[in-house]
């Protein structure tokens, strides 16, 4: 039986640690076919806060016997702001009455680095269980 967990999502200036304002926040799950699902799309407020979006888990009970389905459902996170690096977030995790924080610090576009890519991507591994 599925459940929720929760997903905030916390976006700042890298080096500076700064809050970022007007950050657009998208969640999305891949369906069957492969293909992302758009589930949320937010803005950070002030504090740098988006959130908390409430997203399908797997019933945490399934975590306690062997040869069950992951006890989490993956998710994909992207944020994005004018003049800063789009971040990337693949096979996020979220596990059923669980609050999760996602931090995300943007890397301004300005800071001169060789090659820089346009955007940056972090794979989440899993969680021990």
């Amino acid at each position: 039986m599925a459940q929720n967990g929760s997903l905030i999502v916390r976006v700042f200036a890298s080096r500076a640690q700064l809050p970022i304002e007007g950050a657009t926040v998208l969640v999305s799950q891949r369906d069957d076919q492969g293909l992302h699902q758009l589930l949320s799309a937010l803005v950070t407020d002030e504090s740098g806060i988006a959130g908390p979006i409430s997203l399908p888990a797997p019933d945490m009970v399934l975590s306690q016997n062997p040869g069950t389905p992951l006890p989490f459902s993956s998710y994909s996170l992207v944020v994005e702001h004018p003049g800063y690096q789009v971040a990337v977030f693949r096979d996020l995790q979220i596990f059923s009455g669980v609050e999760t924080t996602q931090s995300v610090p943007l890397i301004p576009l300005s800071i001169p680095e060789t090659d820089s890519p346009r955007q940056q991507i972090t794979q989440v591994t899993p969680q021990p269980l």
